[in-house]
This record gives C-alpha cells, structure tokens and sequence, in this order.
C-alpha cells in the first residue's frame, strides 16, 4: 500500500486526464483525427505517441514529488509505479473501452500496454535513483 494513497491516486488520475483531454483535443482536429493506423502498435499514433512522450517527464517529476519524505522511496516508487498504471488501465476500461464505446480491442495495441509500462518503470526508477541519493 502506498503510504499516501489518496495523493498516488490523485496523481495517477492527473496523468490519465492529461492523456484524454490530449485524445479529446486530436478527436476535435480533423488533420490530427485522421491519421492513419498502424496495426498492432497504435489505432491513433496522434494522441498515443506524444502521451507516452509526455508520460516520461509527468510521471518522473509527479514522483519526484510523492518522494519527498519518504522513508522507503524504492520501495514506494515502485509502489506508487503500480498504482499509475493500475488506475490508468481501470480508467481506460471505464471510460475509453465501456463509456466511450472503443472496445477491448482499444487493448491490442502495443502503445497502450507501454504506456502501462511506462507508468510502472519511470516512478520505480525514480525511486530507486533517490533512495541511492540517500544511501
């Protein structure tokens, strides 16, 4: 458990607003709302590659700062890691697959799962780098 879980969610909610207001701005941009696919890797390279390059920095200075005071910070990075990527997954579910109508097959795409990745990696990296800091 994340030893401040309201503030790991509010932040993994963050990242995944970013990412839907960006998917909402591309939806509303014919130019940007008709690229083309590539299969198995992205349905919508205009929202998904820059989101997984702007997951990068979000994610390492969200976590930077859910770190300050921790005891344990590679433990709570990798922590905190999973609750950005298990809430992102659910929200996606919830919002994108059901409400939004996309489909499971919103899934089959590689980009979706290295996002995940990305969520995960970035926050335990950053905490076992800032726990070595302390060491």
């Amino acid at each position: 458990m994340p030893y401040k879980p309201v503030r790991a969610c509010l932040y993994a909610i963050v990242i995944w607003l970013a990412g839907f207001i960006w998917g909402s701005i591309v939806f509303m941009t014919p130019v940007l709302k008709n690229v083309r696919p590539i299969p198995y890797i992205s349905t919508n390279p205009a929202i998904s590659f820059p989101i997984l390059i702007v997951w990068i920095p979000t994610a390492y200075l969200l976590t930077k700062r859910y770190l300050r005071s921790a005891s344990d910070k590679s433990e709570q990075g990798l922590e905190l890691g999973i609750v950005f990527s298990v809430i992102n997954a659910l929200l996606d579910l919830i919002f994108l697959v059901m409400l939004l109508r996309a489909g499971f097959g919103y899934f089959a795409s590689v980009t979706v799962w290295l996002g995940y990745l990305i969520l995960l990696i970035v926050p335990w990296m950053t905490g076992r780098s800032l726990q070595n800091r302390a060491d």
